[in-house]
């Protein structure tokens, strides 16, 4: 019998080696990242910085989907510069109306997030439509297999975020930071353009629909919102520096989610390969294994040396966050397990998906009535994944525990 480290290491071996490693280094650098600027800031700075941070990530999200309908649009057709110019262009386009909201609403971000000037809320509109390309850019690239060239484009984007952040930081406070995430990204998708520029193989009318991302973009939105809005509210509703050490150790905490993602883009497609087979509760079982191991794992490593992690990152001034990163921490590995699920929910196209955005709901409402500290903002937060969870294990844990229904037999001739 295969052990869970050999199912994992086999996963790894088989496409996902060079993107994990690329997330861990994203991963890493974005602590990084989080480490210096939140030194070179006070508590009010850098809790305004990591919620518009997180807003990014959050208009980031949908374009997952669009990473995976991009990649079989590939798959499917082939690859080829034309269909990649196409899909590009069109993901420009639908991205354009999104990011004009955002821009005429920034005002009101600026306002809610009690940010120092108009231009760190303008931003976000930049960065969104960069970063659907990006996302479109890489997902024809994975639908050619071109995992390396993938990769590289997280790494570039790692460096230039870096770069540029830690030395526009000191002139531009929260703008330098927020203006070297969207050059990062920007530079990421100029990685793309090279290995793109291929002869045509796929059909001449093969383009990205966007009814292909509709379903993926529901489900892994609520499975964003869910992870995240708490760090939202949390620079919202709390006051100094009190926001500031939510955000350190959200960002400690949610970082034990940035692997196990690069791991589910390989874990999708058995998911979906299984789904009609027998012995597919194993292959669902194989898949949390791989994606909530290591969750779990640095889970666990930051519950149990907290004030370690936080005076490396951030020296003496966040060790009063002990206690946050230690309930953030626990909550965003169980998380994972509801990262599982939902793709599992969404290989087979089930309403399941939706169970995210109700824990979502669930989570601000409970936000919104109990929100006068920092702990009680994670206890939330925590109270909100205990129903969520359960509900994803018993509804599509039974699904995939029960026998695939035969194939209808063919009619007899008469």
């Amino acid at each position: 019998m295969t052990s869970p480290t050999g199912r994992l290491v086999g996963l790894l071996a088989k496409g996902a080696a060079p993107i994990a490693v690329a997330v861990a280094v994203q991963s890493a650098g974005n602590l990084a990242f989080h480490s210096v600027v939140g030194r070179m800031l006070d508590p009010d700075a850098y809790g305004a910085l990591g919620a518009v941070l997180a807003a990014m990530l959050m208009l980031g999200v949908p374009l997952g989907a669009v990473q995976t309908a991009a990649s079989a649009l590939v798959a499917e057709h082939g690859p080829g510069w034309a269909s990649a110019r196409r899909t590009l262009r069109s993901v420009a386009l639908w991205s354009l109306p999104p990011a004009l909201v955002v821009l005429a609403g920034a005002p009101f971000l600026r306002d809610y997030f009690h940010l120092g000037s108009l231009l760190e809320s303008a931003q976000l509109a930049p960065y969104l439509v960069i970063a659907a390309v990006t996302a479109a850019a890489r997902g024809l690239l994975l639908g050619d297999k071109k995992v390396g060239a993938v990769a590289m484009t997280y790494f570039v984007a790692t460096a230039v975020r870096l770069g540029l952040g830690l030395a526009l930081v000191i002139p531009l406070g929260i703008t330098g930071a927020l203006a070297a995430t969207v050059l990062g990204e920007l530079a990421a998708l100029a990685i793309t353009l090279r290995p793109l520029r291929q002869p045509d193989a796929g059909a001449a009318s093969s383009t990205l629909r966007l009814s292909a991302v509709a379903h993926a973009g529901f489900a892994v939105t609520g499975l964003f919102l869910f992870s995240t809005v708490d760090l939202l509210l949390a620079r919202h509703h709390l006051i100094d520096g009190a926001s500031g050490a939510y955000v350190a150790a959200a960002t400690i905490a949610k970082t034990v989610l940035a692997l196990p993602a690069g791991i589910m883009a390989a874990v999708f497609p058995r998911l979906l390969a299984g789904w009609l087979k027998p012995g597919r509760g194993k292959v669902l079982l194989n898949g949390a294994i791989a994606v909530a191991g290591p969750a779990l794992l640095g889970g666990l490593v930051m519950v149990a040396v907290p004030t370690l992690v936080l005076r490396i990152l951030y020296g003496d001034g966040y060790l009063d966050a002990t206690g946050l990163v230690r309930t953030l921490a626990s909550v965003a590995a169980l998380t994972s397990l509801v990262t599982v699920l939902t793709n599992a929910a969404l290989a087979r196209r089930s309403w399941i998906v939706v169970i995210p955005w109700f824990g979502a709901v669930l989570e601000v409402a409970l936000i919104e009535l109990w929100h006068g500290s920092a702990t009680q903002i994670a206890a939330c937060s925590a109270a909100a994944l205990a129903p969520t969870l359960l509900l994803m294990v018993l509804l599509e844990g039974r699904a995939w525990i029960r026998s695939p229904r035969p194939a209808p037999e063919p009619a007899l001739a008469a």
